[in-house]
């Protein structure tokens, strides 16, 4: 099994960072700007619905990885 990547981004569109598993993108992680939670949203493209959401960075990689994508 392939480790994760979390890589950090320019705060264009909101997202913080990107979810790489491998050469895989898996999603992205931005901190919503009302509840201050960060939110996974899985998939390269996919701003609609988050998948994850917690107010801990590392406990939200912690379930992303829990998911293995």
């Amino acid at each position: 099994m392939s480790k994760y990547d979390y890589v950090e981004r320019a705060p264009s569109g909101g997202w913080l960072m990107e979810v790489r598993k491998g050469q895989s993108h898996k999603g992205n992680i931005r901190k919503n700007p009302v509840t201050c939670r960060y939110q996974f949203y899985r998939g390269s493209r996919n701003a609609i619905r988050p998948m994850l959401e917690d107010s801990d960075m590392e406990k939200l990689k912690s379930m992303i990885e829990g998911l293995d994508l």
